[in-house]
């Protein structure tokens, strides 16, 4: 595996995100759309995790925080570490994003998982260490992936697709 380059996958995120087969996927996601737009280049919503701003009939704004990956994998990687080099280095699973949803995509078939972020973070909290302890354990189906990149390395944990889709899934049930 080859050495990241943070400008080429930036330019390869943005130009896939123009692509038509997004307006299709945010029309099949949300019944009431008016249109969907892309925020490409540095606005502060990017800043903020925010790739798309969804609007629908009734009112509503949705944000979404586009991924992108080049090939089909049976895990979707979730970041936890963004730069091994820095100390405030937290990768987009540790930070506090202004979205309602992460798409994400594996571009060679447009398939496109649209994951609940406040479920997705809740499920991170309680599982994230012990899926990253899994990972050791090659049988297991999750995986340590370490995205070098120039200068840094970006670090995620594959998690198998059943498993996360299943632990999203659960419903929050409070007590008091």
């Amino acid at each position: 595996m080859g050495t990241n380059d943070f400008h080429e996958d930036l330019e390869f995120s943005e130009k896939a995100s123009e692509e038509p087969f997004w307006q299709e996927v945010y029309k099949k996601a949300f019944h009431d759309l008016v249109f969907a737009n892309p925020t490409v280049g540095k606005m502060q919503g990017q800043f903020l995790g925010i790739d798309r701003v969804v609007y629908l009939k009734s009112g509503k704004v949705v944000f979404i925080d586009e991924k992108k990956r080049r090939k089909v994998w049976d895990d979707i990687a979730l970041e936890y570490k963004s730069n091994s080099n820095k100390n405030f280095n937290d990768g987009w699973m540790n930070k506090d994003l202004l979205i309602d949803y992460i798409a994400y995509a594996f571009m060679p078939t447009q398939t496109v998982y649209l994951l609940d972020w406040l479920s997705l973070k809740r499920v991170w909290k309680t599982k994230g260490i012990e899926w990253m302890k899994l990972a050791k354990n090659k049988k297991s189906g999750f995986r340590i992936i370490s995205a070098p990149n120039y200068g840094y390395i970006t670090m995620s944990v594959g998690v198998p697709i059943p498993v996360l889709l299943k632990e999203i899934a659960k419903p929050i049930i409070v007590s008091i």
